[in-house]
């Protein structure tokens, strides 16, 4: 079989594919160690998921946040556990294509996918330079990924758009603590800035929905401006980030999407790692029961849509209740340890996005629907009315 991609996603599903012995190869446009712009906050919950130790390409633990509201109010929660690990996506990339190898799996890189068509019982992939055969195709190629386009043509909601910037460390910055990340909600509606430290950078970014697009770089300036940092134009990487929407397709009788290429990212965060890692352990499986016992491989497209899309689901109608509830629920973060000990539960993977929801009392469902209506009319009435309030 032929894996397209090798970032966390595509890695790892060669990773649990070879490790069973299947022949798998994955097939990369650039090579290893690649540069890949990333704020590279991978969350407890997604380490867990990991089969081996990656200590050696953790540059910060992080057990804590700096919450500030609108640029201005900021307070500080800690934890005694670790919630995330900041790291670099080149070492921490390369590290998981090396584990794949290690298994068995073959790296092609330097060749990137052009067209592929599923024809005689099995699929054509076309590169520059040369055509593979492969009875099963899994998709990791990102937000842009070529195997999508064929699986679901009608491409993926892209509901945001994120920008990511290395900030040298020339000097220590007391109001950046090096075991904390530092997190801007309520400035951009459905949108937040970050500040993640690293061992030689912060890596700082943006993310704003894409009709706000145009103040991305605004936003981020401002926010790194008022820490003391400078936003190098040169060193800026904007992205799409795809968020799946329920009935779009990520499977077919030939092949799977997973991370990215599915659209598997947080609404609320636009966080990915942890959906690329645990949509791979799921595809990795459904192909092993597709190859052994003739199983369908959309298969796969429940077992999503009855995991994983619940919590992206449950996530999006969040980041709608905070963002028209910004102020009450910053304010909650900092007095409330009960809600705050919750939330550093679903990064570790201990509760849900649901079982986080459910912390306050929740109402009967009639006035929950009525409010997941309301939040979701207030945040578009608030994307198509803004105003920047830093200008």
């Amino acid at each position: 079989m032929v894996v397209v991609g090798s970032g966390p996603a595509g890695s790892m599903v060669a990773y649990h594919l070879a490790r069973d012995n299947f022949q798998v190869a994955l097939i990369e446009k650039k090579r290893h160690p690649r540069r890949k712009p990333c704020g590279g906050g991978l969350q407890e919950k997604a380490r867990r998921l990991l089969p081996f130790d990656i200590t050696a390409v953790v540059e910060r633990v992080i057990s804590g946040m700096v919450f500030q509201l609108g640029l201005r109010d900021r307070f500080t929660r800690r934890t005694a556990e670790p919630v995330a690990y900041n790291l670099s996506r080149e070492h921490f990339d390369h590290l998981l294509v090396r584990q794949a190898i290690g298994e068995g799996a073959t790296l092609i890189e330097g060749e990137e996918v052009r067209e592929l068509e599923f024809k005689e019982g099995h699929v054509s992939l076309l590169t520059e330079s040369s055509r593979y055969l492969a009875k099963v195709v899994i998709g990791a190629d990102g937000a842009g990924s070529v195997v999508r386009k064929v699986i679901n043509p009608g491409g993926v909601a892209q509901e945001a758009v994120g920008m990511i910037c290395e900030v040298e460390k020339k000097r220590p910055i007391a109001s950046i603590p090096e075991d904390l990340f530092i997190v801007d909600w309520g400035t951009v509606p459905a949108g937040y800035a970050w500040i993640f430290p690293k061992e030689k950078t912060w890596s700082a970014g943006a993310m704003v929905p894409r009709a706000l697009s145009r103040h991305l770089v605004s936003y981020l300036g401002t926010f790194l401006e008022r820490e003391g940092l400078s936003l190098d134009m040169q060193r800026i990487k904007a992205h799409p980030i795809p968020t799946r929407t329920a009935g779009e397709p990520i499977s077919s009788h030939w092949g799977i999407l997973i991370g990215d290429a599915a659209g598997l990212t947080d609404p609320f965060t636009g966080e990915g790692l942890y959906y690329a890692i645990a949509s791979a352990q799921r595809a990795a499986f459904w192909v092993k029961e597709h190859l052994q016992r003739g199983a369908d491989l959309r298969l796969y497209e429940e077992d999503i849509n009855q995991g994983l899309m619940q919590e992206i689901i449950v996530a999006g109608k969040l980041r709608g209740f905070f963002n028209t509830f910004s102020r009450y629920i910053h304010n909650l973060y900092r007095r409330n340890d009960r809600l705050w000990m919750a939330f550093c539960e679903v990064m570790r993977g201990d509760r849900t996005m649901e079982g986080l929801r459910r912390v306050r009392t929740r109402p009967p469902g009639p006035i929950l629907n009525y409010l997941e209506r309301f939040t979701s009319w207030y945040e578009w009435r608030q994307i198509n009315r803004f105003k920047p309030p830093w200008q």
